[in-house]
């Protein structure tokens, strides 16, 4: 694969630290390599900081007072994003080794036109 773009993780979670520990470990053991994961905890009781303090994630806490849910959430984790493309990982659940690698390479492989919207920044 001569372009190797980065592709984003994004995984959100709300009192769930047992459980995304074993999402973030299934995104750092992709065999793709371009991938950044961020975490955007959705105003858990006990922050999933905890958690993610030992991986090399990018943390994202979202407080009581503003948390308006997984969509909102998702959307929290988009606006931090680097990569040109971005995938979603729910909290309880994991991801098997090559699913980015094949999807990078199907998307490279086999290029589809898409629409574009740019949202106001104040409707999100």
């Amino acid at each position: 694969m001569n372009h190797t773009p980065l592709v984003t993780a994004i995984i959100t979670t709300h009192n769930r630290n047992n459980l995304v520990g074993r999402a973030i470990e299934s995104v750092l053991n992709q065999t793709y390599e371009n991938l950044e994961c961020i975490v955007v905890d959705d105003a858990s009781v006990v922050s999933a900081e905890v958690v993610c303090k030992n991986y090399p994630v990018e943390f994202i806490y979202i407080p009581k007072k503003e948390s308006k849910g997984g969509n909102h959430a998702r959307n929290v984790g988009i606006k931090a994003a680097k990569g040109e493309y971005v995938a979603f990982l729910d909290d309880d659940d994991y991801w098997l080794p090559t699913k980015i690698e094949k999807q990078v390479a199907l998307i490279l492989e086999k290029p589809v036109s898409y629409t574009h919207l740019t949202l106001p920044t104040n409707s999100l």
